[in-house]
């Protein structure tokens, strides 16, 4: 028989098919690389769920809220702290959506500590409201304030019925116990400045004397005077005229209830 002998090119073509067959014809797109083996599963392909949002920037300069003053479930931070003199410095919410609107027509004066937000709570006997705030530490302050021509004829610091702080008494046994108390004496801005220092640091001792001795639980009770120097609202009207509804409101008793942490 005879023997052909193949020619070393033969091969070529078949070689060359073979290697296509091999890797496959995927045209441009190339085939999917398998997954690594160390690679970690993304959040998605583990839980089959996206990601949670991440919570919304604070505004700039602001802390993270610690209470929740208008009820929509977030807690509101503070932009600021402000001091109201005597020691009492409070941080100041971003936005006070619910804070006390003055009285009879009175209007606050500029960065009033009445304007701060307020808890719900009956006061039943006691002319007046509580103001709720934070310390720049995070404690807890809430502010009792009544007016005080409910105790004091006027330039007396006699006190005259008692019913006021008897039923004030009750509030803080109730709900602010065991707190450390500063009583402020506060005068409106008619007569001398050092006549209302006087007789506001007077009165605040007065207060002072009267819930140690009737039973406040507080663990310390100081008082101090601050005249005319932080009305809560105007004591003129826009036309310029006399406010006797401010003046009268600017007379009073404030006691600032500081909570143990």
């Amino acid at each position: 028989m005879r023997r052909v002998r193949s020619h070393p090119g033969a091969w070529l073509p078949v070689m060359i098919v073979g290697a296509l067959l091999l890797t496959g014809c995927g045209g441009d797109e190339p085939s999917a690389a398998p997954a690594s083996a160390g690679a970690a599963p993304t959040a998605e392909a583990s839980t089959g769920a996206p990601a949670e949002e991440p919570p919304a920037s604070l505004p700039p300069g602001a802390q993270p809220g610690l209470d929740d003053y208008d009820g929509d479930g977030q807690k509101d931070p503070t932009c600021s702290t402000q001091d109201f003199g005597a020691g009492l410095v409070l941080r100041i919410p971003c936005q006070i959506s619910n804070a006390h609107d003055p009285e009879n027509d009175t209007r606050l004066v500029k960065d009033s500590l009445y304007r701060l937000p307020g808890p719900d709570v009956d006061l039943t006997g006691v002319s007046g409201s509580v103001l709720e705030a934070r310390d720049p530490d995070g404690g807890h302050v809430y502010i009792v304030t009544f007016n005080s021509d409910a105790l004091f004829a006027t330039g007396s610091a006699e006190i005259g019925s008692t019913d006021t702080l008897d039923n004030t008494i009750k509030v803080i046994n109730k709900l602010y116990p065991n707190g450390a108390i500063q009583v402020r004496g506060h005068t409106d801005a008619t007569g001398s400045a050092s006549g209302n220092q006087a007789l506001s640091q007077r009165r605040a001792e007065t207060v002072r004397a009267y819930l140690t001795g009737h039973g406040v639980a507080a663990t310390a009770v100081t008082a101090v005077g601050l005249g005319s120097s932080r009305p809560l609202v105007e004591e003129r009207n826009t036309d310029g005229s006399a406010s006797v509804a401010g003046r009268a409101f600017n007379r009073r008793v404030e006691l600032v209830i500081r909570l143990p942490k």
